[in-house]
Formats: C-alpha cells, sequence, structure tokens
C-alpha cells in the first residue's frame, strides 16, 4: 500500500487511506477456526439439556431422513446470485438479485455503499441456518457453495474475506468481479494517470491474491465495464498478470467490452494471454 505522506496528501494518498479507513470489522480468530459451533460465541448458550429436548421435539429434524432435509435446505438457500455490497456503517452486507433487468446493481445504476433497503442484513439470509445449532451444521455450507456471489468493486473481495468463518470462504465455488477497472491502474508516463497507479493497483493485486487462493473455486468471471476500461490490446496482459496463478478446471471467462476494437483483436488478446500462461475464456460481450 502507498505511503501516506505527512503534510503530503495527493489523489495516491486519499484513494490509499480510504481503502483502509473503510475496512470492515473482522471476526476473532475464535469464531473464524469454528464455523460450524452453531452460534457465535458471544450469545448466551441454552442449557444442554434443554436444548437436547427441543431438538427431540422438532418434527423436521426427527421424522425427516438427512437426505430429505439436504434437499429442503438446498431449495430453500441455492440459486442465488448474491451482490455483495457495503453499507455506510463499514459492514458488509447483500442484495439478492432479482435475476431480471430491474436490478439497479446489474445495470450499475447503484453505487457503494449501498444505503436503504436494498442493502439487506447478513441476517436474512441466515434466517434458516442460525434456526437451531442442527439445522446449521448441515445447511450453512450451501449457502456459500451453491450460490453466485457477485463484486461490483475489487475493495468488496478482500474486505468480506475477514468477515467470514474460514470454512465458509472455503466453500465458495462461484465467484463473479464486474467493475469498471481504471485503465489508468496501468504503469504510464502519463503523471495523471501516475498518482493512481500505486494505490489501486495494489488493491487489484490483494484482490487478485484472495481469488486465486480460494480452495475450491470452480467459476470465475472477470467483467470489464466499457465506462472505463479502454486500453490497447497489449496492456491487458500486464493488467491481467496477477491472475496467472488462477488455475481453474475449466478455467476462468474475461468478458471485455462490446466495442468494436476489442471485439475484432479478442483472437490477438486470447493468443497474448495464453502465451503469457494465463488460462482464461476471451469474450466481447
Amino acid at each position: 500500500m502507498a505511503r501516506i505522506k505527512q503534510g503530503v496528501f495527493s489523489w495516491e494518498d486519499v484513494l490509499a487511506q480510504r481503502y483502509q479507513n473503510n475496512k470492515p470489522t473482522a471476526l476473532s480468530r475464535s469464531r473464524r477456526a469454528s464455523t460450524l459451533s452453531g452460534r457465535t460465541q458471544t450469545e448466551k448458550q441454552p442449557n444442554p439439556a434443554q436444548h437436547r429436548n427441543m431438538q427431540r421435539q422438532c418434527s423436521l429434524l426427527t421424522r425427516l431422513c438427512p437426505e430429505l432435509r439436504l434437499m429442503i435446505w438446498e431449495m430453500v438457500l441455492g440459486g442465488q446470485r448474491i451482490h455483495i455490497v457495503q453499507r455506510p456503517d463499514h459492514r458488509m452486507s447483500h442484495v439478492v438479485c432479482p435475476l431480471t433487468d430491474a436490478c439497479d446493481i446489474c445495470r450499475g445504476d447503484v453505487p457503494q455503499p449501498v444505503k436503504g433497503r436494498k442493502a439487506q442484513s447478513i441476517g436474512h439470509l441466515l434466517s434458516l441456518p442460525i434456526t437451531c445449532k442442527q439445522i446449521y451444521c448441515e445447511s450453512i455450507r450451501m449457502l456459500y457453495h451453491l450460490n453466485i456471489f457477485e463484486f461490483s468493486n475489487t475493495w468488496s473481495l478482500t474486505y468480506l474475506r475477514p468477515t467470514v468463518p474460514a470454512e465458509c470462504w472455503d466453500a465458495i465455488r462461484n465467484v463473479e468481479l464486474r467493475w469498471a477497472f481504471p485503465g489508468h491502474w496501468l504503469p504510464s508516463k502519463d503523471p495523471v494517470k501516475t498518482v493512481y497507479f500505486s494505490a489501486g493497483r495494489q488493491q487489484w493485486i490483494e484482490t487478485c491474491q484472495a481469488v486465486t487462493r480460494m480452495q475450491n473455486l470452480q467459476s470465475f468471471t472477470l467483467q470489464l465495464s466499457g465506462n472505463w476500461f479502454c486500453e490497447p490490446v497489449e496492456k491487458i496482459p500486464v493488467f491481467l498478470e496477477p491472475l496467472r496463478d488462477l488455475n481453474l478446471t475449466r478455467g476462468w471467462k474475461l468478458q471485455l467490452p462490446k466495442q468494436p476494437y476489442y471485439v475484432k483483436e479478442v483472437r490477438t488478446i486470447d493468443g497474448d494471454l495464453r502465451k503469457r500462461g494465463i488460462d482464461c475464456l476471451v469474450r466481447a460481450t
């Protein structure tokens, strides 16, 4: 991260400081390490004997076989696209995508941090898992490995990581990163672009490192918006170099802005990336 100069504040300093100041509070080590504890350690634990009696009285848990219960949890929790956002209080939250053209975030109309009802508490998605300890243990990982997690800001991914228990984070299989990446994050002799390079580039590198270290990631899509990204094809491999170590079974997808320039150069970009050992499927869409 760029150093903050005492008494001198450039745009580079402002960006770096804002990135640090907006970070949410991370989970304690004990909470991150014990994903399947059922409840946080700060919550009051019920009497064990009373808890067992309540479990025995629950028809859902006693009369349905585990296979049927898992099918129910999957239907309730899975098959969603979850937009990860940050609220004004720096806490991470989400918006469940309606999967229609009415989604403001998919259209890029909603800036972050997201305010109001659109920013739903994470408890909304956890309402089923936190019903009781047994349901939590059976269903919590489904919430992470059966849904698509979409990030519209590179900060959001690195911000979310410390707030999620380790086993839940490792269960994530599908990630989409879509944002108007500034082309001036690339090295440049232009002094105006240079002041952004160090701070912005470092955040991008940290995001790529977080992605490449996801243990069970199966699908990754990087969508570059045409509002900012308009770099020549020879610079794109430089921009994607931090993702060289992302080796997925089916590769990952790069979606470039649907501009005539990129449409014509798709094959060239694809060839250059493969020469550098970056395994991705390039599309202009």
